[in-house]
């Protein structure tokens, strides 16, 4: 299983908010997740859903750790 590059994401900015993630960088964000997914189709209509990963960014400071 190919591994995915993560961002450094900004609980600040991103708090609360769908995020996603393409190639290692945020492509976009959005309250909705609907409205997330048409702007990132918009922007990336050749890309595939195995390229794109959509994240749930939690409001407070939460560390993840990835093993």
């Amino acid at each position: 299983m190919k591994s995915t590059k993560l961002p450094v994401i900004d609980v600040k900015k991103y708090g609360g908010k769908q995020i996603a993630i393409m190639d290692g960088k945020i492509v976009g964000s959005d309250e909705d997740t609907r409205v997330l997914v048409e702007e990132v189709q918009k922007k990336f209509p050749q890309a595939t859903w195995r390229e794109i990963l959509l994240v749930s960014v939690p409001k407070g400071l939460t560390v993840i750790y990835k093993i």
